[in-house]
């Protein structure tokens, strides 16, 4: 079956923050109950892994042996706040009201700036950080607490120096390689990025993240069946590890193998812990691609109705794509504005900090929409400049978004064709084959064509 394009497209939130890792042991964290401390540092030892449920499990168990372990009732509540708000924030205001007079300063900074966090008081939660690491300057978590905030903020140098030093004084703080690996990826430097990811594997080889954030690398850079060798170790190592099907899918559908997909969804539903909404999602990514496959566009227009549950959590940013393409493409410009309409709420969103993902991310997603609308339109001017502005937001951060950001210069290439700028459209295929050379071939394939457009 022919593959398609459209498969690789899936906007995704920025997955790197995470706020428990590797906190030192011992008497620092203050509890009466040493049961208790030892669930709690089981539960860092599963956050540094990325392993939620087990962190979650070990910190309800905190809790349950000391019901004033302050800083277990605040990670708790970090770990709470999306399935369960009401509880999370019942946990964080005990947190807050708690008497902090015997905690180490370690804790009381972490109840500080949670609270200011949670009141949008950004620049105090900052000030905050900066001013302990002063007095504290190897504080490993606190160290790690200002590299995710550098990285949020889009400063990658100081990130990428903030990270270095954390291995430099925690050798064992495995997460940096991680992190390092994706600052290195999201700039296309991929040779950096691979001995990050390569280093971080070798230093954790029974940990299932290395091994997936490897296979995302392989993914941007065209070498699938190196991606799903290392998929399905991150798989075996642990079978519950959700990204990894995740980025297996993406793997199968881009290849044009939806059966092999399709088993790939029964294989996670055969742990009999599947998220539902992730479920729906992977569900929803496979039909559209395949219906995207075969050019198929008013069926996916059907889709549209009759699976409304594929606009919402996991597959809502390639719906949206595929949706908007396939408006497009039949002329139907209603859903297509109504779909750059629902992103531009995500966009103001994003501008007021209170989406989830990323805000370079979604207005890359708007000037693609924007462009592929033009596009087919006619307005080959508007559309290049829009591709152009898309491109300058999207990165290669994660195996999605990298391959998104390929997709749109791909549709940017196509553009320059029909507008007769050859010269640049041939330029700019030769950095996408750079990266990705199976994907310009694909593209080869097709005739230069994706969206139909004529020279």
């Amino acid at each position: 079956m022919k593959k398609t394009w459209l498969a690789v497209i899936a906007v995704v939130a920025v997955a790197l923050a995470v706020s428990l890792i590797a906190l030192p042991r011992g008497s620092e964290w203050t509890t009466d109950s040493p049961e208790a401390r030892v669930e709690l540092e089981a539960a860092v030892d599963a956050q540094m892994k990325l392993y939620h449920p087990e962190a979650k499990a070990h910190l309800e168990k905190a809790v349950e042996l000391d019901p004033d372990f302050v800083v277990a009732k605040l990670f708790l509540a970090d770990q709470l706040s999306r399935t369960d708000r009401e509880r999370a924030k019942q946990l964080a205001d005990e947190a807050f009201a708690a008497d902090v007079s015997r905690l180490s300063a370690r804790e009381r900074l972490l109840i500080e700036r949670a609270r200011a966090i949670g009141e949008r008081r950004y620049d105090d939660a900052a000030r905050m950080t900066d001013d302990y690491l002063e007095k504290h300057r190897d504080d490993p978590y606190v160290l790690h607490l200002k590299a995710l905030r550098t990285w949020v903020a889009g400063d990658f140098e100081e990130a990428e120096r903030l990270n270095q030093r954390l291995i430099e004084i925690a050798p064992n703080w495995v997460i940096a390689y991680n992190q390092l690996g994706y600052i290195a990826m999201s700039q296309g430097r991929f040779v950096e990025a691979e001995e990050y990811f390569s280093s971080y594997r070798f230093v954790a080889p029974d940990q299932a993240n290395p091994h997936d954030s490897l296979g995302e690398l392989y993914m941007i850079t065209g070498r699938y069946d190196e991606a799903e060798a290392t998929l399905l170790r991150s798989i075996e190592i642990k079978p519950d590890f959700w990204a990894a099907y995740d980025h297996l899918v993406l793997v199968k559908t881009w290849s044009g193998d939806f059966d092999g997909a399709r088993q790939v969804l029964e294989m996670a539903r055969d742990t009999g812990d599947c998220p539902p909404s992730w479920d729906a999602g992977m569900e929803c990514r496979i039909l559209l691609s395949q219906m995207a496959a075969s050019a198929l566009w008013r069926d996916i227009l059907a889709a549209r109705d009759e699976h409304p549950e594929c606009f919402n959590d996991m597959a809502s940013g390639y719906a949206r794509v595929v949706t908007h393409l396939a408006a497009s493409t039949v002329g139907d410009r209603d859903v297509a504005q109504a779909i750059e309409d629902d992103v531009a709420k995500l966009v103001a969103s994003a501008q007021e900090g209170t989406a989830e993902s990323g805000l370079g991310d979604v207005l890359g997603l708007q000037a693609h929409l924007r462009g592929v609308r033009l596009a087919v339109n006619g307005d080959l001017e508007g559309a290049i400049e829009s591709f152009n502005q898309a491109d300058r937001h999207l990165s290669y951060l994660q195996a999605g978004s990298g391959l998104f950001k390929l997709y749109n210069r791909i549709l940017l290439v196509e553009t320059l064709l029909a507008a007769g700028d050859d010269g640049k459209a041939h330029q700019l295929l030769s950095k996408v084959r750079s990266v990705n050379p199976k994907m310009a071939d694909e593209f080869e394939e097709r005739g230069f064509k994706v969206l139909g457009l004529e020279r």
